[in-house]
């Protein structure tokens, strides 16, 4: 079994676990979501493909449940709030650009 380190993201009740880092930004993880919790309004430098493997979560205007799957480009600006406990895996190309 693998042990995971999860560590505080810095946004009220979001945990990450980094999966893998890449160079220039690259990387992936999972994310646990408390109920209510909020990611502020972002832009990626490039692509990222969020999987949610449990709970419910709002992109925008996109819920999202257990199964979906949300491709966004780097122009895309969106943020994320978590309808209930939520568990998402997270690949992305590049940095991220808090724009609020």
């Amino acid at each position: 079994m693998v042990t995971r380190n999860w560590c505080d993201s810095g946004i009220a009740g979001v945990r990450t676990c980094s999966t893998w880092t890449g160079n220039d930004g690259d990387g992936g993880y999972l994310a646990k979501f408390q109920a209510g919790a909020r990611f502020p309004k972002h832009a990626h430098d490039g692509w990222e493909q969020i999987l949610v493997i449990s709970g419910a979560i709002r992109f925008n205007d996109v819920e999202m449940r257990a199964g979906d799957v949300l491709q966004v480009q780097g122009c895309d600006e969106h943020e994320a709030c978590a309808l209930e406990e939520t568990l998402l895996f997270v690949a992305h190309r590049g940095g991220i650009a808090i724009l609020e």
